[in-house]
């Protein structure tokens, strides 16, 4: 074979590994994919409902998804006027956004029952994005856990992560809970 021969020779089967090794790395990390990932949305239903001190939640209509979030009012000092956290800044312990994904999932919600079947659910936890939040006069002669105020919720930009950390592909871009009535214990 003469020089030029094994030069094409060479040059083509470097380009073959460059080739290969580019979809290799793509298909595993998706960062050189030329397929772009698109946020997936999820469409809740229009009416929420709540319980506990500042605890709502949607499902879907499928009930294959529900989205929650629970607030500790008196850390975070709520009040009748809106409040805006960031959640990336706060105590996950203080405001904490779910998604669960999975069967019969509206079950879980504000139910003091346990389906002992009840199948394993995919969670991710809000990572980053904003809530707002507001709750109604509350009437503090009525005892502790049966006191039925509202609070209004309002995510937005939300992103999520998987319980191990990895990114999602899942993004709510503005979610509203209107007046929904809280500050009742089930049971």
């Amino acid at each position: 074979m003469n020089k030029t021969a094994k030069i094409i020779l060479s040059i083509a089967i470097v380009g073959l590994v460059v080739v290969l090794g580019y979809f290799l790395v793509a298909r595993k990390t998706n960062i050189f994919s030329p397929i772009l990932k698109m946020p997936v949305s999820i469409s809740f239903q229009e009416t929420g409902e709540g319980c506990g001190d500042v605890f709502v939640y949607k499902i879907n209509k499928d009930d294959t998804a529900g989205i929650s979030v629970g607030a500790n009012k008196d850390v975070l000092n709520l009040s009748t006027t809106a409040k805006t956290f960031e959640i990336e800044e706060t105590n996950i312990s203080d405001l904490r956004i779910e998604l669960r994904m999975g069967e019969n999932v509206g079950f879980m919600y504000c139910n003091d029952a346990i389906d002992p079947n009840q199948p394993e659910y995919k969670t991710l936890l809000g990572k980053t994005g904003e809530v707002t939040i507001s709750i109604s006069d509350i009437d503090e002669s009525q005892q502790e856990g049966n006191r039925n105020y509202t609070a209004t919720v309002i995510l937005k930009d939300i992103h999520f992560v998987e319980k191990n950390g990895n990114n999602s592909d899942i993004i709510i871009d503005e979610l509203i809970f209107r007046d929904i009535r809280v500050g009742w214990w089930p049971g």
